[in-house]
Protein backbone atom coordinates (compact mmCIF):
# COMPACT_ATOMS: atom_id res chain seq x y z
CA UNK A 1 0.00 0.00 0.00
CA UNK A 2 3.13 2.62 0.65
CA UNK A 3 3.52 5.27 -2.32
CA UNK A 4 0.24 3.73 -4.25
CA UNK A 5 -2.42 6.18 -5.27
CA UNK A 6 -5.90 4.71 -5.07
CA UNK A 7 -7.88 6.54 -7.16
CA UNK A 8 -12.15 6.04 -6.70
CA UNK A 9 -13.53 6.97 -10.06
CA UNK A 10 -17.35 6.39 -11.98
CA UNK A 11 -19.92 8.33 -13.25
CA UNK A 12 -22.13 10.92 -11.71
CA UNK A 13 -24.39 10.04 -9.13
CA UNK A 14 -22.98 6.75 -8.39
CA UNK A 15 -21.70 7.13 -4.64
CA UNK A 16 -18.01 7.79 -5.09
CA UNK A 17 -18.37 10.86 -2.19
CA UNK A 18 -19.73 8.35 0.09
CA UNK A 19 -17.67 5.47 -0.63
CA UNK A 20 -14.63 7.59 -0.25
CA UNK A 21 -15.54 9.23 3.35
CA UNK A 22 -16.18 5.10 4.10
CA UNK A 23 -12.82 4.16 3.25
CA UNK A 24 -11.81 6.58 4.87
CA UNK A 25 -12.46 5.79 8.07
CA UNK A 26 -11.62 2.93 8.23
CA UNK A 27 -7.97 3.94 7.13
CA UNK A 28 -7.62 7.40 9.70
CA UNK A 29 -4.60 8.61 6.97
CA UNK A 30 -6.08 8.92 3.80
CA UNK A 31 -6.32 12.45 2.41
CA UNK A 32 -9.02 12.89 -0.10
CA UNK A 33 -7.90 14.71 -3.73
CA UNK A 34 -11.00 15.70 -5.91
CA UNK A 35 -11.05 14.96 -9.21
CA UNK A 36 -14.03 17.04 -10.29
CA UNK A 37 -13.56 19.51 -12.94
CA UNK A 38 -16.22 21.70 -11.64
CA UNK A 39 -16.24 21.24 -8.00
CA UNK A 40 -12.78 23.28 -8.57
CA UNK A 41 -14.76 26.42 -8.00
CA UNK A 42 -15.75 28.85 -5.44
CA UNK A 43 -19.62 29.21 -5.01
CA UNK A 44 -20.31 25.89 -7.58
CA UNK A 45 -21.73 23.84 -4.49
CA UNK A 46 -25.04 22.97 -4.57
CA UNK A 47 -24.72 21.71 -8.57
CA UNK A 48 -21.70 20.20 -8.55
CA UNK A 49 -22.75 18.26 -5.55
CA UNK A 50 -19.67 19.37 -3.40
CA UNK A 51 -18.74 17.22 -0.10
CA UNK A 52 -21.05 18.79 3.13
CA UNK A 53 -19.52 20.46 5.55
CA UNK A 54 -19.95 17.66 7.98
CA UNK A 55 -17.91 15.45 5.05
CA UNK A 56 -14.91 18.34 4.55
CA UNK A 57 -15.04 17.95 8.63
CA UNK A 58 -14.74 14.38 9.01
CA UNK A 59 -11.70 13.74 6.11
CA UNK A 60 -9.33 16.50 4.47
CA UNK A 61 -10.17 17.10 0.87
CA UNK A 62 -7.80 18.69 -1.41
CA UNK A 63 -8.66 20.25 -4.85
CA UNK A 64 -11.83 21.75 -3.82
CA UNK A 65 -12.95 25.71 -4.14
CA UNK A 66 -9.41 26.35 -5.32
CA UNK A 67 -10.55 28.71 -8.33
CA UNK A 68 -12.92 31.24 -9.04
CA UNK A 69 -15.72 30.18 -11.82
CA UNK A 70 -14.60 32.98 -14.21
CA UNK A 71 -11.49 31.01 -15.49
CA UNK A 72 -11.25 27.62 -16.89
CA UNK A 73 -9.06 25.42 -15.78
CA UNK A 74 -7.14 22.29 -18.07
CA UNK A 75 -6.35 19.02 -17.66
CA UNK A 76 -2.93 19.32 -17.96
CA UNK A 77 -3.22 22.17 -14.64
CA UNK A 78 -5.02 19.64 -12.33
CA UNK A 79 -2.29 17.34 -13.29
CA UNK A 80 0.09 19.24 -12.02
CA UNK A 81 -1.60 21.13 -9.11
CA UNK A 82 -2.92 17.64 -8.07
CA UNK A 83 0.02 16.15 -8.33
CA UNK A 84 2.16 18.25 -5.95
CA UNK A 85 -0.75 17.49 -3.19
CA UNK A 86 -0.12 13.93 -3.33
CA UNK A 87 2.99 14.41 -3.39
CA UNK A 88 3.14 16.21 -0.17
CA UNK A 89 0.47 13.53 1.08
CA UNK A 90 2.67 10.75 0.88
CA UNK A 91 5.94 12.41 2.14
CA UNK A 92 3.67 12.86 5.09
CA UNK A 93 2.93 9.82 5.33
CA UNK A 94 -0.79 10.10 5.03
CA UNK A 95 -2.69 8.24 1.67
CA UNK A 96 -4.03 10.34 -1.16
CA UNK A 97 -7.06 9.10 -2.65
CA UNK A 98 -8.33 10.43 -6.45
CA UNK A 99 -12.10 10.88 -6.32
CA UNK A 100 -13.66 12.12 -9.18
CA UNK A 101 -15.61 11.58 -12.01
CA UNK A 102 -13.81 13.75 -14.58
CA UNK A 103 -11.88 10.75 -16.29
CA UNK A 104 -9.95 13.40 -18.18
CA UNK A 105 -8.23 14.52 -15.90
CA UNK A 106 -7.46 11.38 -14.02
CA UNK A 107 -5.80 10.11 -17.24
CA UNK A 108 -4.02 13.34 -17.17
CA UNK A 109 -3.02 13.02 -13.91
CA UNK A 110 -2.10 9.55 -14.02
CA UNK A 111 0.06 10.46 -17.28
CA UNK A 112 -1.99 8.78 -19.71
CA UNK A 113 -2.36 11.46 -21.42
CA UNK A 114 -0.31 12.69 -24.67
CA UNK A 115 1.21 15.57 -24.88
CA UNK A 116 -1.43 18.00 -26.33
CA UNK A 117 -0.67 21.60 -27.95
CA UNK A 118 -1.35 24.40 -25.35
CA UNK A 119 -4.41 26.34 -25.83
CA UNK A 120 -4.07 29.35 -28.09
CA UNK A 121 -6.87 32.30 -27.13
CA UNK A 122 -7.08 33.44 -30.92
CA UNK A 123 -7.96 30.17 -31.65
CA UNK A 124 -10.18 29.29 -29.25
CA UNK A 125 -12.45 33.08 -29.67
CA UNK A 126 -12.40 32.28 -33.34
CA UNK A 127 -14.15 28.87 -32.67
CA UNK A 128 -16.51 29.92 -29.88
CA UNK A 129 -17.73 32.61 -32.12
CA UNK A 130 -18.48 30.60 -34.90
CA UNK A 131 -20.88 28.60 -32.89
CA UNK A 132 -22.64 32.06 -30.84
CA UNK A 133 -23.18 32.41 -35.00
CA UNK A 134 -24.02 29.28 -35.76
CA UNK A 135 -24.69 26.63 -33.13
CA UNK A 136 -23.64 23.29 -33.94
CA UNK A 137 -21.15 24.11 -36.12
CA UNK A 138 -18.50 22.99 -34.14
CA UNK A 139 -19.53 19.54 -33.82
CA UNK A 140 -20.39 19.59 -37.34
CA UNK A 141 -16.51 20.68 -38.13
CA UNK A 142 -15.47 18.34 -35.93
CA UNK A 143 -17.68 15.02 -37.18
CA UNK A 144 -15.95 15.70 -41.02
CA UNK A 145 -12.66 15.27 -39.59
CA UNK A 146 -12.97 13.36 -37.01
CA UNK A 147 -16.02 11.02 -36.52
CA UNK A 148 -14.64 9.12 -33.91
CA UNK A 149 -13.41 12.31 -31.56
CA UNK A 150 -17.03 13.56 -32.40
CA UNK A 151 -19.13 10.75 -31.47
CA UNK A 152 -16.94 10.94 -28.03
CA UNK A 153 -18.31 14.62 -27.57
CA UNK A 154 -21.48 15.63 -26.80
CA UNK A 155 -23.05 17.75 -29.21
CA UNK A 156 -23.84 20.80 -26.51
CA UNK A 157 -20.03 20.12 -24.75
CA UNK A 158 -18.69 23.40 -26.14
CA UNK A 159 -15.79 22.79 -24.26
CA UNK A 160 -14.00 19.72 -25.26
CA UNK A 161 -15.05 20.34 -28.99
CA UNK A 162 -13.20 23.65 -28.77
CA UNK A 163 -10.30 21.92 -27.30
CA UNK A 164 -10.85 18.85 -29.72
CA UNK A 165 -10.66 21.35 -32.76
CA UNK A 166 -8.16 23.88 -31.66
CA UNK A 167 -6.11 20.22 -30.91
CA UNK A 168 -6.33 19.52 -34.73
CA UNK A 169 -6.04 23.24 -35.87
CA UNK A 170 -2.52 23.38 -34.10
CA UNK A 171 -0.97 20.04 -34.15
CA UNK A 172 -2.46 19.26 -38.20
CA UNK A 173 -3.21 16.16 -37.04
CA UNK A 174 -6.73 13.86 -35.91
CA UNK A 175 -7.64 14.54 -32.22
CA UNK A 176 -8.42 10.62 -31.71
CA UNK A 177 -5.59 9.28 -33.16
CA UNK A 178 -2.97 12.04 -31.59
CA UNK A 179 -4.56 10.81 -28.13
CA UNK A 180 -3.07 7.16 -27.76
CA UNK A 181 -1.76 7.74 -24.45
CA UNK A 182 1.18 8.18 -22.24
CA UNK A 183 2.93 5.13 -20.35
CA UNK A 184 1.27 5.82 -17.41
CA UNK A 185 2.17 6.49 -13.57
CA UNK A 186 2.79 2.31 -12.14
CA UNK A 187 1.73 3.44 -8.57
CA UNK A 188 -1.91 4.89 -9.59
CA UNK A 189 -4.46 2.17 -8.69
CA UNK A 190 -7.94 2.40 -10.12
CA UNK A 191 -11.68 1.58 -9.17
CA UNK A 192 -14.37 2.25 -10.58
CA UNK A 193 -17.61 2.14 -8.81
CA UNK A 194 -21.05 1.70 -11.39
CA UNK A 195 -24.56 1.00 -10.85
CA UNK A 196 -26.72 -0.38 -13.06
CA UNK A 197 -28.89 1.88 -16.13
CA UNK A 198 -32.22 2.07 -13.71
CA UNK A 199 -30.83 2.61 -10.45
CA UNK A 200 -28.49 5.63 -12.13
CA UNK A 201 -31.26 7.00 -13.61
CA UNK A 202 -33.65 6.88 -10.54
CA UNK A 203 -30.30 8.63 -8.28
CA UNK A 204 -30.02 10.90 -11.04
CA UNK A 205 -34.03 12.14 -10.85
CA UNK A 206 -33.34 11.95 -6.82
CA UNK A 207 -30.19 13.97 -6.68
CA UNK A 208 -31.47 16.86 -9.34
CA UNK A 209 -34.95 17.76 -7.26
CA UNK A 210 -32.55 17.35 -4.25
CA UNK A 211 -30.85 20.23 -6.06
CA UNK A 212 -32.99 22.28 -6.75
CA UNK A 213 -35.22 22.07 -3.30
CA UNK A 214 -31.92 22.94 -1.53
CA UNK A 215 -31.58 26.09 -3.39
CA UNK A 216 -29.74 26.04 -6.58
CA UNK A 217 -31.91 28.47 -8.77
CA UNK A 218 -30.73 30.94 -5.58
CA UNK A 219 -26.96 29.34 -6.00
CA UNK A 220 -27.05 30.50 -9.80
CA UNK A 221 -28.85 33.58 -9.58
CA UNK A 222 -25.62 34.64 -6.74
CA UNK A 223 -23.17 33.74 -8.61
CA UNK A 224 -24.80 36.00 -11.97
CA UNK A 225 -25.25 38.55 -9.37
CA UNK A 226 -21.98 38.54 -8.74
CA UNK A 227 -20.66 39.40 -11.79
CA UNK A 228 -19.70 36.12 -12.96
CA UNK A 229 -19.63 35.67 -16.27
CA UNK A 230 -21.82 32.69 -18.16
CA UNK A 231 -18.56 31.72 -20.15
CA UNK A 232 -16.69 29.68 -19.43
CA UNK A 233 -17.46 27.05 -17.08
CA UNK A 234 -21.37 28.23 -16.07
CA UNK A 235 -22.84 27.91 -19.01
CA UNK A 236 -20.73 24.59 -19.89
CA UNK A 237 -21.73 22.93 -16.65
CA UNK A 238 -24.80 20.95 -16.44
CA UNK A 239 -27.27 22.10 -13.83
CA UNK A 240 -26.13 25.46 -14.46
CA UNK A 241 -26.97 25.96 -17.98
CA UNK A 242 -30.23 24.92 -17.97
CA UNK A 243 -31.03 27.43 -14.47
CA UNK A 244 -29.65 29.86 -16.58
CA UNK A 245 -31.70 29.50 -19.58
CA UNK A 246 -34.72 29.69 -16.34
CA UNK A 247 -33.76 32.76 -14.72
CA UNK A 248 -33.41 34.12 -18.55
CA UNK A 249 -37.23 33.38 -18.97
CA UNK A 250 -36.41 30.91 -21.90
CA UNK A 251 -37.91 27.53 -19.81
CA UNK A 252 -39.91 27.17 -16.43
CA UNK A 253 -38.32 25.63 -13.42
CA UNK A 254 -40.12 22.52 -14.14
CA UNK A 255 -38.26 22.41 -17.78
CA UNK A 256 -35.06 23.28 -16.58
CA UNK A 257 -34.77 20.34 -14.18
CA UNK A 258 -36.41 17.76 -16.73
CA UNK A 259 -33.43 19.28 -18.75
CA UNK A 260 -31.02 19.22 -15.73
CA UNK A 261 -32.00 15.08 -15.29
CA UNK A 262 -31.66 14.50 -19.28
CA UNK A 263 -28.75 16.11 -19.96
CA UNK A 264 -27.17 14.34 -16.42
CA UNK A 265 -27.75 10.99 -17.55
CA UNK A 266 -26.55 11.56 -20.82
CA UNK A 267 -23.11 12.97 -19.82
CA UNK A 268 -23.35 10.24 -16.94
CA UNK A 269 -23.01 7.93 -20.40
CA UNK A 270 -20.27 9.28 -21.71
CA UNK A 271 -18.33 9.25 -18.54
CA UNK A 272 -18.79 5.44 -18.65
CA UNK A 273 -17.11 5.36 -21.57
CA UNK A 274 -14.46 7.33 -20.81
CA UNK A 275 -13.85 5.16 -17.34
CA UNK A 276 -12.94 2.13 -19.88
CA UNK A 277 -9.92 3.72 -20.74
CA UNK A 278 -8.05 3.14 -17.86
CA UNK A 279 -5.76 0.82 -17.56
CA UNK A 280 -6.16 -2.09 -14.86
CA UNK A 281 -9.41 -0.87 -13.69
CA UNK A 282 -11.63 -2.75 -11.64
CA UNK A 283 -15.27 -2.51 -11.28
CA UNK A 284 -16.54 -2.72 -7.95
CA UNK A 285 -19.36 -1.86 -5.38
CA UNK A 286 -19.25 1.00 -3.08
CA UNK A 287 -18.88 -1.05 -0.38
CA UNK A 288 -15.75 0.03 2.06
CA UNK A 289 -14.63 -2.93 3.13
CA UNK A 290 -14.94 -4.18 -0.26
CA UNK A 291 -12.66 -1.35 -1.66
CA UNK A 292 -10.40 -1.62 1.08
CA UNK A 293 -9.69 -4.98 -0.26
CA UNK A 294 -9.47 -4.35 -3.90
CA UNK A 295 -7.00 -1.05 -3.57
CA UNK A 296 -4.71 -2.21 -0.31
CA UNK A 297 -5.35 -5.83 -0.51
CA UNK A 298 -6.46 -5.49 3.00
CA UNK A 299 -9.55 -7.48 4.54
CA UNK A 300 -10.96 -5.40 6.93
CA UNK A 301 -14.14 -7.68 8.40
CA UNK A 302 -15.18 -11.19 7.76
CA UNK A 303 -18.69 -10.66 6.93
Amino acid sequence: MEGSIPVIGGCTACGKTAAAIGLASLFPNIEIVSADSRQFYRGMNIGTAKPTEDELSRVRHHMISVAEPYELLSAGWYAKAAMEVIEDVLDRGGIPLVVGGSALYIMSLAGLMDQLPERNGEIRQALETLENQAPGALHRILGAIDATEAERIGETDRVRLVRSLEIALLSHEIPSVLKKGGAGDPRFRFVILEAGNTELRSRIEQRTGSMINSGLVNEVRGLLERGIPEEPVLSATIGYSEIIDHLRGLCSLDEATRRITVNTWRYARRQRNMFRRLPGAVRAPGDPDRLAEVLFGERISNG
